[in-house]
């Protein structure tokens, strides 16, 4: 393992060389950074692999980037940019592989290496991982499809675009000096055939000119052509593999529409043009001669070439028969509801131009007879639950009655018999060979302290059995060599005692972070994080505040990242 890490030192000591020329650090800085990377590779290199330290070097040198930057632009020194920039970013590049690599189960690993390529502008490495996340999350998260999709037909689009403009701009460019070149050549002709023959070449360079511009303009189309061809692949397969997805249904009929509106006004105007439709017109409506002609013969050449790039029916695709298909579909899908009706009508308004008149009134009646059925549902689930709530209240009265009663109990003998017999009695309550944890398994816990009070009670019980034992050990006072072995057979076996007590909360806490405890209640997770960072492991912390922000509700998430930002909230224990 040492020698791995030593290496990777190693391969950045010229960055650290060139950071030292440009002095955009001091000594104590560079001798800083060393450190810290030496820290974060051995803590990656471990047998066992945590995503916090991972994401702790991505941060730490994400930050040396940034201090960087600030650094160039106060001292106005820009020299060495491949040496250091282009450094750091391909060992952040390495960091988010590695990471993407040992968790790949989860998304938002995947997300940040896709949004960090993005941001540098390796939109075919963006390209790549979509196909990687959707071969690895296509089945969790129909959205995924739906982002893919999204990127092929805007951001990857424009920047194919980009791309083939780039690439024009540059041979226009050089058209536009072999232009002045030969113009200056005319002024001064040798003889009458080189005049002749520079005015030739000067008429083949200005339509390869023209060309070029021409090209311009097709180069957008063909871009968003692919990008609706490369989005509905991606839909279609999504659907295939979510069948019961009515988001990507609705994506999908977005897309047809989109695709209809493409092809009604730039597709079919080309194949006219290629056909020489429009040519017939205009020459029927005025005398075309001389270089009209010519520059329509172009267009058309244009046209045919780009007609056959198109291989889907136009006359289908231009009528909205494929947006008709999909809309079609709503009516007959069984996981949709009044609202996913609802939504597909409103999209089928916006492509009015499309949709079958006959289609939007059954999908309307559909999606009435939805709501109406809903409705009922929704009335029959109100009635239930206001059933059950009589017919419980009094029976979660007694519970929380005798949560009171057993939570005073348990301080009494914490009090008179010691930790081990308050933790008996717990076990003995809650944790009994058959029994159930029926105390703790309530619809809403925040409605009431005494939960709170009670589970707290439990942690509680650990922090007064470590005080205990440490309030015993001052008493006491080794003289001799026995009294020093007692004293170590004593701290071990307190040691693996209170080892066990925190094992055994940790998959009380766990368990509980399932439940209702872990979506409706904050406090729960600030007390599992007090409770780590005093009894447990501290490197814990990141992991529970990020379950805390993907089990919370919208509400109990608020509260919880309020209280953190405010500095943390009152202690319990």
């Amino acid at each position: 393992m040492a020698e791995v890490v030593e290496r990777n030192i190693e391969d950045g000591l010229t960055e650290i060389v060139h950071i030292r020329r440009a002095k955009l650090f001091n000594e104590a800085e560079l001798r800083e950074v060393i450190r810290l990377r030496r820290y974060h590779e051995y803590s990656i290199q471990k047998r066992n692999k945590r995503l916090s330290d991972y994401e702790s070097y991505i941060a730490a040198e994400l930050g040396i980037l940034r201090l960087v930057i600030i650094r160039r632009q106060k001292t106005a020194d820009f020299r060495f940019k491949d040496e250091i920039e282009r450094s750091i970013i391909t060992r952040l590049v390495r960091l988010h592989r590695q990471t993407c690599y040992r968790f790949q189960s989860h998304v938002d690993v995947w997300i940040r290496f896709l949004l960090f390529n993005r941001k540098l502008g390796r939109h075919m490495t963006v390209a790549r991982l979509w196909e990687r996340i959707l071969q690895v999350h296509g089945r969790t998260d129909p959205r995924l499809w739906a982002a893919a999709a999204s990127f092929h037909l805007n951001e990857g689009a424009r920047a194919q675009a980009r791309a083939i403009l780039a690439k024009l701009k540059t041979e226009r460019h050089a058209l536009e000096m072999a232009i002045k070149k030969v113009k200056r050549l005319r002024k001064s002709p040798t003889c009458l055939q080189e005049g002749v023959a520079l005015r030739l070449e000067t008429l083949h360079l200005c339509k390869l000119r023209e060309s070029i511009d021409r090209s311009v303009h097709l180069a957008w189309d063909r871009t968003h052509l692919r990008g609706l061809r490369e989005a509905r692949r991606l839909l279609i397969q999504g659907l295939a593999f979510n069948e019961s997805s009515v988001f990507l249904l609705l994506e999908l009929l977005k897309l047809e529409g989109s695709a209809a509106d493409f092809f009604k006004r730039r597709v079919d105007t080309r194949r006219r043009m290629a056909r020489d439709e429009l040519g017939v017109e205009a020459t029927d409506n005025e005398n075309v001669r001389g270089w009209h002609r010519n520059v329509r013969e172009a267009e058309r050449e244009d046209a045919m070439a780009f007609m056959k790039e198109v291989t889907e029916d136009v006359d289908s695709v231009k009528s909205g028969k494929a947006f008709n298909l999909v809309l079609e579909r709503f009516i007959t899908f069984s996981g949709a509801t009044s609202n996913d009706l609802a939504d597909a009508l409103m999209i089928a308004k916006k492509f009015y131009s499309f949709a079958d008149e006959n289609m939007m009134r059954k999908l309307s009646n559909r999606q009435k007879e939805l709501l109406t059925s809903e409705t009922i549902e929704v009335e029959k689930m109100k009635q239930m639950i206001t059933e059950r709530t009589h017919a419980t209240t009094p029976l979660t009265e007694d519970i929380a009655t005798s949560a009171e009663q057993r939570h005073g109990e348990l301080m009494r003998l914490l009090d008179t018999g010691g930790a081990e017999a308050a933790l008996t009695a717990w076990n003995t309550w809650y944790h009994a060979p058959g029994g159930s944890n029926d105390l703790l398994r309530v619809a809403d816990p925040s409605t009431d302290p005494r939960w709170m009070r009670l589970l707290t009670a439990r942690i509680y019980i650990l922090v007064v059995a470590r005080m205990l034992y440490k309030s015993n050990q001052l008493t006491k006072t080794a003289t001799t060599s026995k009294d020093v072995g007692d004293a170590l057979r004593a701290y071990q076996e307190f040691r693996l005692q209170q080892e066990a007590r925190v094992r055994d909360t940790r998959t009380l806490m766990d368990t509980l972070a399932a439940s209702n405890w872990g979506s409706k209640v904050p406090e729960f997770w600030h007390l599992y994080m007090e409770f780590e960072a005093k009894l447990g492991d501290c490197s814990r912390l990141p992991s529970l505040r990020w379950r805390a922000e993907k089990c919370l509700e919208e509400g109990p998430r608020v509260k919880f990242f309020t209280v953190l930002a405010a500095g943390g909230p009152k202690e319990f224990l």
